[in-house]
């Protein structure tokens, strides 16, 4: 269990579940295309018999006609809205290419949550990872399960997770919902962002997701949760709710997130899996659940739109391109520290990690009080106006330096992130 801190900061701070749901299979659509036929009618002793069946056969014609039509506009869209490779992927998240036929979407209007359980549920997936921990005391090993859902993007075998669900595993099993279990690889994973990329090598045709757009919905919105709380024992549960909040910040193990919020059951096992709005169509990523007495109906989910250009990156790079880093570990000096030690409140350096850092004048125990100018008081305060910047930009930075106790600036350069 993770801590939520500052979503409480008067109270015991509630306890944060992860959870992955099932992804949503694409949206079937398609334009039907009625015709009726006029038949010139022939002159019959028994015109009220003969029309009769003229009718009949014209309702059955029709019947045929339009269920045909309909039928195959359901298939077309379905074809259309297939993502088979990697490639195909890449161009859905960077918004070069629709994931459904775009003149059809939304054609069948809101689905009933049945209807997406069926349409969803065989892209969602269950994830097993196994974690292999040495005993230096008695020489053995020990193993422990990390247990969540993904949701399936390509029919290729790409697949999205939280990447705390797969972190430091040593094997990782993805089981469908026809039971087929395989194993999976990292493709890439990101911790600021809590997202992972997996794939399998399937040796059947795939159910896949189709994409939203998060940033369309609104406050009150029907949404409907599918995962696998508690494991894959309760496979493809399935949950419906309302969107509580949109843009809701909150802060996760020191990441502040900015999620969507809702009432649908989220529960441990659900991590990775999708929110999914009333068209079938995945919107979120479950992945924070707040657990705490007189809690109820908390859960939250990353953004789908804000989680597409890191999955493109994870898909394309194994990790997050053009994110810029200082190249230093940080802790915050509050008010209490600042009066104990006599330091000024801001942001100390606790480690420093980069050639540029110490090129730069960093050391340990400095403390950083304003960036650019603008005064700051914590370590989210620096990291939001660093990353309005990328690598090879300069930061010029106020530090108190600790050794000698004098106020200076400093200029930094930033490094880009890497994995590892």
């Amino acid at each position: 269990m993770n801590e939520l801190n500052d979503l409480f900061p008067s109270q015991e701070k509630p306890e944060v579940v992860i959870d992955l749901n099932e992804g949503a299979e694409p949206k079937q659509t398609g334009h039907v295309s009625v015709y009726t036929e006029t038949i010139k009618k022939k002159k019959e002793k028994k015109p009220g018999r003969r029309i009769l069946a003229a009718v009949l056969a014209l309702s059955v014609l029709n019947i045929a006609l339009f269920g045909g039509a309909y039928f195959l506009g359901r298939s077309h869209g379905l074809a259309g809205s297939r993502v088979a490779s990697r490639q195909d992927l890449i161009q859905v998240l960077n918004g070069e290419r629709e994931a459904a036929v775009s003149d059809t979407a939304y054609s069948e209007g809101e689905l009933s949550t049945t209807e997406i359980a069926k349409r969803v549920g065989p892209a969602v997936v269950g994830i097993t990872g196994v974690v292999e921990r040495y005993m230096s005391i008695f020489g053995g090993t020990t193993q422990s399960q990390a247990q969540g859902s993904g949701i399936i993007l390509s029919s290729d075998g790409y697949i999205v997770t939280n990447n705390h669900v797969v972190e430091n595993t040593n094997s990782i099993r993805v089981v469908l919902n026809t039971g087929a279990e395989y194993e999976a690889k990292i493709v890439g994973a990101d911790v600021q962002t809590d997202l992972a990329v997996i794939k399998i090598e399937p040796k059947e045709e795939l159910a896949v997701a189709t994409l939203g757009d998060s940033n369309k919905m609104e406050v009150g919105e029907r949404v409907i949760a599918i995962g696998n709380p508690m494991g894959v024992e309760f496979f493809g549960s399935v949950t419906q709710g309302i969107v509580s909040a949109v843009n809701r910040s909150i802060t996760v193990n020191n990441r502040t997130m900015n999620l969507i919020q809702t009432d649908a059951a989220i529960n441990s096992g659900n991590s990775g899996g999708a929110l999914i709005n009333a068209y079938g169509e995945v919107i979120g990523i479950n992945s924070v659940k707040v657990s705490s007495t007189g809690v109820e109906g908390m859960g939250f989910a990353i953004p789908i739109s804000e989680a597409n250009p890191i999955i493109s990156d994870l898909l394309e790079h194994g990790y997050v391109k053009g994110r810029p880093v200082i190249g230093i570990s940080t802790r915050d000096v509050n008010e209490y520290m600042s009066r104990s030690y006599s330091w000024p409140i801001g942001v100390q350096v606790l480690e420093v990690n980069s050639q540029s850092a110490r090129n730069a004048g960093l050391t340990q125990g400095d403390i950083i009080t304003a960036v650019n100018g603008e005064k700051i008081q914590t370590g989210e305060e620096l990291n939001k106006i660093k990353d309005k910047h990328k690598p090879g930009d300069v930061l010029k930075l106020d530090i108190y330096q600790y050794e000698t106790g004098r106020n200076t600036t400093v200029e930094v350069t930033l490094s880009e992130q890497l994995p590892g």
